[in-house]
């Protein structure tokens, strides 16, 4: 295996996916230098942030065509042109439409290698999702995807479940001493209700006794819907509202320095990094069980607390612990507990997996 294309629609540049991507493609061309990884996007302007591209061999196709169809065979002969001339030896598909896409140009192509898909939501909620059958070979970043991966009659066979990987840390973001007010964190997009449910959050928090603090990382089309929802909850006194941050960890180290709980409200997700990135510091994590990717990560009592998707009661239970009497946690049994997350270690069967498919004559 000398060379992997992976292949998607236009990013934001800012989220968590952008990360892995960037993360697998360092891991690559680190531990294998003999092979090359390039990506190809299809696009309909030319808005996509690239900051995250840095360093990264990218090509594109544009077309703002209204009818998907013509827009889609133009990106389909685009992406034929250039298997051709790249011949990569894999390519892996960022999300479900690209499947279908990629699908066709090989035809186009004429050229043999096997497809996988690694869709990084939830397909429940996509569309389109059919078309993750176009791929050969899955990659599944939570046991939930792999689920619905299956129910749309993908061959269990032909799945990994991967997750995706965190960097270890060493150092450890304490909770507060003995006496002081909890302090929780949020690090996400601002959606006051849909898939965040920072309404939730809100309600949550405004539901509990006693002194607390919030901070809230991120941005969103909701920012200002949700600072004046905590207003009307009479709860914006307790909450700091420190927009997108860039570097969301190095602001919690420098500035908060101290975290109870980060906490996750979402009604469904793909695979949460934030929970991830927080336990990497030794940080417990209060989440709901939604669909999906806290359930593979979250081990009740030991790095974390699952409630019920929806259930505002039972996560301002969750959250009087630390108000009444804080749970004594462990940063390291945290940061260990998430060992199988490690960048090493999925690097490694990530590796493994894609050689195996490439050896793999496809039936």
């Amino acid at each position: 295996m000398k060379k992997i294309a992976f292949v998607g629609e236009a990013v934001s540049g800012f989220g968590g996916m952008e990360t892995v991507i960037r993360d697998v493609i360092h891991a690559f061309r680190a531990d294998t230098p003999t092979v090359t990884s390039k990506m190809f996007f299809f696009c309909r302007d030319d808005r996509m942030d690239k900051g995250w591209l840095e360093g990264i061999d990218a090509d594109y196709t544009f077309s703002n065509h209204k009818i998907s169809f013509l827009r889609r065979a133009r990106h389909v002969r685009a992406l034929a042109r250039w298997l051709r001339e790249e011949k990569p030896d894999v390519v892996i598909c960022i999300d479900v439409i690209s499947c279908l896409l990629a699908n066709r140009a090989r035809q186009k192509s004429g050229l043999h290698f096997p497809l996988f898909s690694w869709p990084h939501f939830s397909l429940d909620h996509k569309k389109h999702a059919e078309c993750v059958t176009y791929a050969d070979y899955h990659l599944a970043i939570s046991s939930g995807i792999k689920q619905q991966m299956i129910a749309r009659g993908v061959p269990e066979a032909r799945i990994n479940v991967i997750f995706n990987p965190v960097a270890p840390k060493n150092t450890v973001i304490p909770a507060p001493a003995a006496g002081e007010a909890p302090t929780f964190l949020y690090v996400g997009r601002m959606k006051f209700e849909g898939q965040k449910r920072i309404k939730d959050l809100l309600d949550g928090l405004a539901a509990l006794e006693g002194p607390w603090t919030l901070h809230a990382i991120g941005d969103g089309s909701d920012f200002e819907k949700c600072r004046r929802y905590a207003s009307e909850k009479g709860i914006a006194d307790r909450i700091t509202w420190h927009g997108w941050q860039a570097e969301p960890w190095t602001l919690v180290q420098r500035d908060i320095k101290r975290v109870s709980a980060l906490l996750l409200t979402s009604s469904f997700e793909g695979f949460p990094m934030t929970l991830l990135e927080a336990m990497s510091y030794g940080i417990f994590c209060i989440s709901s069980d939604c669909m999906s990717g806290p359930g593979d990560i979250i081990v009740n009592g030991v790095n974390g607390q699952l409630y019920p998707p929806g259930d505002v009661s039972a996560f301002t239970a969750a959250l009087s612990g630390f108000t009444r009497q804080p749970p004594v946690v462990d940063p390291a049994t945290i940061q260990h507990s998430i060992h199988r997350f490690y960048i090493d270690a999925y690097f490694e069967n990530v590796k493994a997996i894609l050689r195996h498919a490439t050896e793999t004559t496809i039936q």
